[in-house]
């Protein structure tokens, strides 16, 4: 058994030649129980679980925290997966270190969501934050994780440097008179004209803005992102490029989340084309040291901002931004098309 600053992490024995181990034997015992997702449009994905630890209707969303066979303990608000045990560490370093790492001094950090407080974790591991405001809507939701997602805020949120405010993310930033370094968005993933909407538009990056320091970074998760589902993603990172001329887009597959995930990071200087695997190792060791991070090094970090060339060309392509007034509009379906269907192989038509 060894131990990193995250806990004890066990250290399977070395096996003799020729042996292996081999999976648990059968399900667990007990009722089968399922946690769906039910995210998608088409698709409907089973969690299978030991057991609910609650499942609480709050002023605003269903929370619903379960432990899975797969997984470990996972949080889903209205039946959407929001982060588990196994794989959150991987979505959260990602979500919040290239944006702290690329700024040089970063003193004032605002969240928006955030409610595992796992985000909050990942910034208050930079000894130079002096103050972490996290804005979350449901601080029914906020305790429920606070009580029953120990691993996920490790306690960030009785940190003295932390300042939990609960109230709508976007009233705040129009309200709010401090300035901030980096600001991280992460909140619910949904863009079809629901509340968090409003979190993703063009007026609300250019009040966002307005609260940056000189040198100040944004960082928005960015939903499903891949040459196969990227409609959402790619009207982000346009709405983005309304307030910022740095925008770009980067990803990684989270497990749990049965899909690669996108980010995107927005300021007017930050190019990560720039960036150089081993100056971030060693700004990475100087300010989190080398036991911190579980996923996240330099290399790992440039190589996420690599992208396929059908992506590539995608996120070229030109399409509608996101505005108060403007509701979402996913394109047309190919069954909505009526185009000609193409057969393959050719055959001639039968007359």
């Amino acid at each position: 058994m060894s131990v990193n600053a995250r806990g004890p992490v066990a250290l399977l024995p070395e096996l003799r030649p020729g042996a292996f181990y081999v999976a648990n034997d059968g399900p667990p015992p007990g009722p089968v129980c399922y946690c769906e997702d039910t995210s998608d449009r088409y698709d409907i994905f089973g969690f299978r679980c030991k057991g609910v630890v609650c499942s609480v209707q709050t002023a605003f969303q269903n929370v619903l925290i379960a432990d899975t066979v797969s997984y470990g303990r996972a949080l889903f608000l209205d039946g959407v997966l929001q982060s588990s045990e196994h794989d959150e560490s991987l979505y959260h370093e990602l979500l919040v270190q290239p944006a702290m790492l690329s700024h040089p001094n970063p003193r004032d950090v605002l969240i928006i969501g955030g409610g595992e407080g796992a985000t909050l974790r990942e910034v208050l591991a930079h000894r130079s934050v002096q103050r972490a405001v996290m804005v979350d809507i449901d601080e029914t939701c906020v305790e429920l994780c606070r009580e029953h997602l120990g691993p996920w805020h490790q306690g960030a949120m009785q940190d003295p440097r932390a300042h939990l405010v609960f109230t709508d993310g976007r009233a705040f930033v129009e309200q709010d008179l401090d300035f901030y370094d980096v600001v991280i968005i992460d909140v619910v993933d949904m863009l079809e004209n629901g509340p968090a909407q409003r979190i993703y538009t063009q007026e609300f990056y250019r009040h966002l803005r307005q609260r940056l320091r000189p040198g100040g970074i944004v960082v928005v998760q960015g939903m499903e992102f891949s040459h196969v589902d990227h409609v959402q993603h790619a009207a982000l990172v346009r709405t983005l490029r309304t307030a910022f001329s740095e925008v770009h887009s980067y990803q990684s597959h989270i497990p749990s989340f049965v899909a690669p995930w996108g980010f995107v990071l927005a300021s007017d200087h930050v190019r990560p084309y720039e960036w150089s695997a081993a100056t971030l190792d060693a700004t990475i060791a100087h300010r989190l040291g080398n036991s911190w991070l579980l996923h996240v090094d330099g290399a790992f970090l440039t190589s996420r901002f690599q992208l396929c060339l059908a992506t590539q060309k995608l996120l070229s392509m030109p399409g509608p931004t996101l505005g108060d007034d403007l509701g979402f509009a996913r394109p047309p379906e190919p069954e909505q098309v009526d185009d000609p269907i193409a057969v393959f192989p050719a055959r001639p038509l039968l007359t």
